[in-house]
């Protein structure tokens, strides 16, 4: 009997003594979890359901015409941020700002940039290919999307908490727009940091993240 309470005892302390999966890791880049994107540190992502991930679902179109699948993502990290080319707000300068972040972003030579257009109906594959020439980028991994504008919008909000709604001057009405956050997806898809193109303050630990995810390949 005394053996048997000794054995519920060690359990129990073994159980108390493991780690939560949400306890902060300062050498590994978090997840995120749920409406409230909760942050996740968790070494088996694949247990969790909850964790937000592009939905294989997301088809998008490049600026090169092509359709682009979830699949084709990895095994690249991503940042990715959303647009439309109309915009004369924060958009130019989301785009300015990721142009001269470039030399700080050299260390990864095959990280991807996408920049997703929320206005998938006037940003055709020209445009964005305009659009492009215009601010005059020559990075081969910066690329520019337009798709579904409901499997955008679903993107924007559910997947990365764009959920941003005000009025649009240029179209006369409140609708979804765009944020000013960055959004960097791991080599499988997850969602692992959100940072704020607005201005360059956010970049060192973008870059501090990226590192982070290559040296834990997670």
């Amino acid at each position: 009997m005394k053996s048997f309470l000794l054995l519920i005892f060690l359990c129990l302390v073994g159980i108390q003594c493991q780690p939560s999966e949400s306890e902060p890791n300062p050498n590994q880049v978090p997840y995120f979890s749920g409406k409230d994107f909760d942050p996740i540190w968790t070494d088996a992502p694949n247990k969790n359901i909850n964790l937000k991930q592009v939905p294989n679902s997301l088809e998008l179109i490049e600026d090169s015409g092509k359709p682009i699948f979830p699949e084709t993502w990895a095994p690249k990290e991503s940042l990715v941020v959303f647009f439309y080319a109309t915009c004369r707000g924060i958009c130019p300068l989301i785009t300015r700002n990721i142009l001269q972040i470039q030399p700080q972003l050299a260390e990864f030579p095959d990280l991807k940039i996408r920049s997703v257009s929320i206005n998938s109906k006037e940003d055709t594959v020209p445009v964005l290919q305009a659009y492009k020439k215009t601010y005059k980028i020559q990075n081969l991994n910066w690329n520019f999307y337009t798709g579904k504008e409901s499997e955008i919008e679903s993107f924007a909000k559910e997947t990365c908490g764009a959920e941003m709604e005000g009025f649009s001057v240029e179209r006369g009405k409140y609708e979804f727009v765009h944020t000013e956050n960055i959004f960097l997806f791991d080599k499988k898809r997850y969602l692992r940091g959100i940072y704020r193109a607005k201005g360059t303050g956010d970049i060192q630990r973008l870059v501090e993240d990226l590192r982070k995810l290559r040296k834990g390949k997670l």
